[in-house]
């Protein structure tokens, strides 16, 4: 775990510095936003309960671009919970802290394509079932690196379409539940069973092992307003199959409360 963040701190510090060849004019942005999402959860290795709810996707996001496009931003989801099958609630709350950061594949006058990575530092999710003591509350948290693509294009004077695509490549995971012992096959098969204390093992979970893809798809009008839509999928295969599937899909509106452009003037001759 200690040596990811020493090579985060180090792609950080790389990609910091190479991005200062740049061009002349510069974007900063800061935004908030919220919007409505609805919620999905089902975990067989407990119940084949299907869980849906409808609930808040609040986030705040600071960006800025010249040549390169760098972003730092806190996102999440809070929603109520309920199975098809029978009476039930249940509080879902999540939460991201991200970085991300594009580099531009090809910039055309009509389009433009960037590839890049996008950083979780802190991704969490909690579940608190109403009136259920065993098992009632599911914590999942980890840090994660994914794989991102980027195409954007001008549709005309006021609109702006963007969208970006994230493939996590690997991860260091936790789960926890209030009752019961959740690790990953390998773990039980290992006898690495810590009979005194029920908590998993902190993992390395590559993207075979739980998969994690999300989809951003923005339609930027004028200099201030953002109409966008969220897709985020999760599913663990760490028991041989008994899934854990989660994920949301969200509308959320955008207002840049800063929207700044710098462009350098050019030097008078003498």
């Amino acid at each position: 775990m200690k040596n990811f963040y020493i090579l985060l701190f180090l792609v950080l510090a790389y990609t910091s510095g190479f991005a200062q060849d740049t061009t002349n004019t510069r974007l900063f942005t800061f935004d908030v936003g919220i919007g409505g999402a609805a919620t999905s959860f089902q975990d067989v290795k407990y119940s084949t309960v299907h869980w849906n709810g409808i609930g808040f996707a609040p986030r705040l996001e600071v960006s800025w671009r010249n040549k390169f496009i760098h972003g730092f931003g806190i996102e999440g989801v809070m929603s109520n919970e309920s199975p098809k099958t029978f009476d039930g609630s249940a509080k879902y709350y999540s939460g991201i802290v991200f970085y991300k950061f594009f580099y531009p594949l090809k910039t055309e006058k009509k389009y433009k394509l960037f590839v890049g990575a996008k950083v979780e530092p802190i991704d969490f999710s909690l579940r608190m079932i109403d009136g259920l003591y065993n098992n009632g509350s599911y914590l999942i948290y980890g840090t994660n690196l994914k794989a991102a693509g980027m195409f954007e294009q001008r549709i005309n004077n006021k609109w702006v379409l963007n969208a970006d695509l994230g493939f996590q490549l690997f991860s260091f995971m936790n789960e926890n539940v209030s009752f019961g012992y959740a690790a990953d096959q390998q773990t039980l098969e290992d006898g690495k069973y810590n009979y005194n204390e029920m908590t998993a093992p902190f993992t390395f979970t590559p993207f075979w092992k739980f998969l994690n893809v999300e989809t951003n798809i923005n339609f930027h009008y004028g200099k201030r307003w953002v109409f966008s839509y969220v897709w985020r999928m999760q599913q663990s295969y760490a028991v041989k199959d008994y899934h854990l599937t989660r994920g949301y899909s969200a509308l959320r509106l955008s207002y840049h409360i800063i929207s700044k452009t710098k462009t350098p003037k050019a030097k008078k001759k003498k």
